[in-house]
């Protein structure tokens, strides 16, 4: 089956490469372009019938060339579809074409209910690719993980992967319940089973029927419990509190824990047997310290959802909080992150979220580590700067004068960067 056609035109200096990754992935046959006026040039070798869609770089659909091609092309008469993005925020992307953002799967537009996961680096992906093999398969996973990783999220993407995605997807933090009403509250009770019992009530079992019940924080629950679980994910089988008979359920449960479990079981007696049955399907999640590589797709989409949420205009990252945010620890992971950028867009008035607008303990941390912080936000300021340089040279095939004007500067500032960055030799 032949590839459908897909043109990316990006403004100069933008980042396509996760752009264009994710449309391949997606199973498009990508062709790149800089601006309307490359478009021109490449027009008789990729006229517009032949193509089925047309990504757009959102800042050039506007002005004097966006509407001369809109009125070259007959866009809207062509058949192709045109769809315009931000290039600092393709989560909207992400969910525009129904893809967990980072994850190559080839799944199809009917998965649009998959929740967003975002990351690049290998061992995301290799919990990614798990999750959706454990998915295809009815069976017991355990997710773990510190806290604030992201165990929940992923519980949602099994369950929305999964054939019972239609179905209830229950959720419970077992550490949340008082321990003498965790039985009750899992199982359910009939009426009379205990003082206050005046009516039957469903337990969280059975309000999951037919689709998934997330259990967070198993690691805390009390043996007795522990026994009944298991007894539980062995048959299904199980009784409300106060009654004899025996009930059936059609529910997968997929269990969670910050603690380890091996640790667990010789400290704090945690049933062997249990930990076996959940084991023998486990994805265990990388701290966020351990992929830097994905901390900015994630600040990016935090800053979006706040932005939208609140009203505000989409704001960028400066340089120095761009590096302190791949420099900090996280010990809270994607949860403490999330919250931090979330307050930061809040307080911020400007255009960019600085470091002024992080909490105290992060300004603290980044008066801590001021030297190491500014001298990597100026080095990518200027990797930026040359990649955009080298950018212009390539779209006016290295005519210096063209290149600087699509820069807006002089020949001669064009120059001076040029050896600045040695790009070309001092005559």
């Amino acid at each position: 089956m032949q590839k459908p056609q897909a043109l990316l035109i990006h403004s100069l200096g933008a980042s396509v490469g996760a752009i264009q990754k994710l449309l391949e992935d997606r199973g498009f046959q990508v062709q790149l372009t800089r601006g309307w006026e490359e478009w021109d040039r490449i027009e008789t070798a990729l006229p517009l019938e032949r193509l089925q869609f047309l990504f757009a770089d959102i800042s050039l659909c506007e002005g004097r060339k966006w509407e001369e091609f809109l009125q070259k092309t007959a866009l809207g008469s062509s058949g192709t579809v045109l769809v315009c993005y931000h290039p600092q925020f393709p989560q909207t992307l992400y969910n525009l074409l129904d893809h967990p953002a980072g994850y190559s799967s080839g799944k199809n537009l009917e998965d649009a209910d998959l929740p967003l996961v975002i990351g690049e680096t290998p061992r995301f992906r290799e919990v990614i690719d798990l999750a959706t093999r454990y998915a295809t398969h009815d069976i017991t996973v355990l997710v773990t993980g510190e806290t604030g990783t992201g165990k929940e999220v992923i519980a949602r993407y099994i369950h929305a992967s999964s054939t019972r995605k239609d179905k209830p997807f229950v959720a419970c933090n077992m550490t949340a319940i008082p321990e003498t009403l965790v039985e009750s509250e899992l199982f359910g009770y009939v009426r009379g089973a205990f003082t206050g019992a005046d009516r039957n009530k469903k337990g969280l079992i059975e309000a999951a029927e037919g689709g998934t019940l997330f259990l967070d924080e198993i690691g805390d629950l009390a043996p007795a419990i522990q026994l009944k679980l298991l007894r539980f994910l062995e048959g299904r089988e199980f009784y409300k509190v106060g009654e004899s008979v025996t009930k059936m359920a059609d529910v997968r449960i997929i269990a969670a824990t910050n603690k380890d479990l091996d640790r667990a079981i010789m400290e704090n007696g945690f049933r062997k047997d249990l930990f076996y049955r959940l084991n023998s399907a486990r994805i265990i999640l990388p701290p966020l310290r351990d992929r830097k590589e994905d901390i900015i797709l994630l600040v990016a989409n935090f800053i979006y959802q706040a932005c939208r949420r609140t009203g505000k205009p989409i704001k960028k990252l400066s340089s120095a909080a761009k590096v302190l945010f791949v420099d900090y620890p996280w010990p809270g992971n994607i949860r403490e992150l999330k919250n931090v950028v979330e307050s930061a867009v809040m307080v911020s008035d400007g255009e960019y979220v600085t470091l002024s607008d992080l909490p105290m303990h992060l300004q603290q941390y980044a008066t801590s580590h001021r030297e190491e912080i500014g001298a990597k936000a100026i080095r990518d300021i200027s990797d930026a700067e040359q990649e955009i340089i080298e950018e212009a040279l390539k779209q006016s095939s290295g005519n210096k004068a063209k290149a600087a004007e699509l820069l807006g500067i002089s020949t001669r500032t064009l120059y001076r960067k040029l050896v600045r960055f040695a790009v070309v030799k001092v005559e």
